[in-house]
């Protein structure tokens, strides 16, 4: 059977740190890779490498996402894929215990390919006020917006089979972002196995690097980035679209009954123009044919018009309001809507 690699990031670990590696060799894991991400005090990593251990350097302190990256690279380069299944990740305070290790090493070597998740439960009452509003408010963000069901979305406890291993070192991110990105980008494609694990928290979890405000922000726009960018391409297009509009209507076109009509076709042409570009290329990075997009991108254009103006003219008459506040929120309505049929049909990945 298959071996398993254990990949410790850690930044300096509390004074267990040496016995938690030591409890991990004497359960069966021999192989353990220890990333110190810009530790003050090296005598633990010392103590670690006389014990076997495989201890790599950052001269500063990177992220966890960075340190995660540099000990899969190692495990890329310097293990044998047709001995080990893969590298499973843990964190450096003790919270994962060595049994539960033991479960998600059970599965991969078990011929596991998916992406592997230690799963705490949140419901129980030792868990920090934080960090149960956090986890689930975030597990209840992937539910909505990316249709994934996952319980323990910042779990350091993973499972990464060989199959995964350059995915996770394409992923996005250097600091705690990166085992969020990781779900969006490798577990959404791989699938995603969840392994019930015991919920531990020591001194209620102050031990922590994880900022509440920067960490989170980072997450979050990991999450959010996507519609923030799509926003700003709509916010630009409009400006393109209205300088373009001055351009043609008061430098380039002669004055006619037509002059406004044919000024508001050609900018809205270049506006949008722009705006498919920049979502294809910018916001959703997608790889489907330009002429397949092209296509689909028109059609939503012209049909996203025809129900922008048959809800205005149905509503302005039903609620007898005035036709341009009706349609401000019909639009708005419209631009969510708009986003998500970019990116899960036109553009999608």
């Amino acid at each position: 059977m298959k071996k398993t690699v254990i990949l410790i990031p850690a930044l300096d670990p509390p004074a267990s740190f040496p016995s938690y590696v030591e409890e991990l060799h004497e359960a069966g894991f021999s192989d353990v890779i220890v990333v110190d991400d810009g530790s003050s005090d090296k005598t633990i990593f010392e103590e670690l490498s006389h014990k076997g251990c495989a201890v790599l350097t950052h001269a500063v302190n990177e992220g966890k996402g960075q340190a995660l990256k540099t000990g899969l690279a190692y495990y890329r380069d310097h293990y044998d894929f047709d001995e080990y299944a893969g590298v499973i990740t843990a964190d450096s305070d003790g919270q994962h215990l060595c049994a539960d290790v033991k479960k998600l090493a059970d599965a991969m070597t078990g011929g596991e390919e998916r992406l592997i998740l230690g799963s705490r439960d949140f419901t129980l009452p030792q868990v920090p006020a934080r960090s149960r509003f956090g986890n689930q408010t975030t597990a209840r963000v992937f539910r909505i917006f990316f249709r994934m069901k996952v319980g323990d979305t910042q779990t350091g406890l993973r499972g990464i089979p060989n199959a995964l291993v350059e995915a996770c070192l394409a992923v996005r991110g250097k600091r705690f972002e990166y085992e969020t990105a990781m779900l969006l980008d490798v577990g959404k494609q791989s699938g995603i196995l969840e392994i019930p694990i015991e919920t531990v928290y020591l001194d209620e979890n102050k031990g922590t690097h994880f900022n509440t405000f920067t960490d989170s922000a980072r997450i979050y726009w990991i999450i959010f980035g996507t519609f923030f960018r799509f926003a700003l391409s709509g916010v630009s297009s409009a400006i393109v679209d209205l300088v373009m509009f001055a351009f043609f209507s008061k430098l380039i076109l002669p004055e006619g009954e037509h002059r406004i009509l044919a000024a508001t076709y050609l900018a809205r042409v270049i506006s949008a123009s722009f705006n498919f570009v920049v979502n294809r290329n910018i916001v959703f990075k997608s790889e489907k044919k330009v002429s397949v997009t092209a296509v689909e991108y028109v059609l939503l254009c012209v049909a996203q018009a025809y129900v922008s103006a048959f809800l205005v003219k149905n509503f302005s008459l039903a609620l007898s309001a005035e036709e341009v506040v009706v349609k401000v929120f019909v639009d708005l309505a419209l631009f969510f809507v708009s986003f998500f049929i970019q990116k899960r049909l036109i553009f999608k990945r």
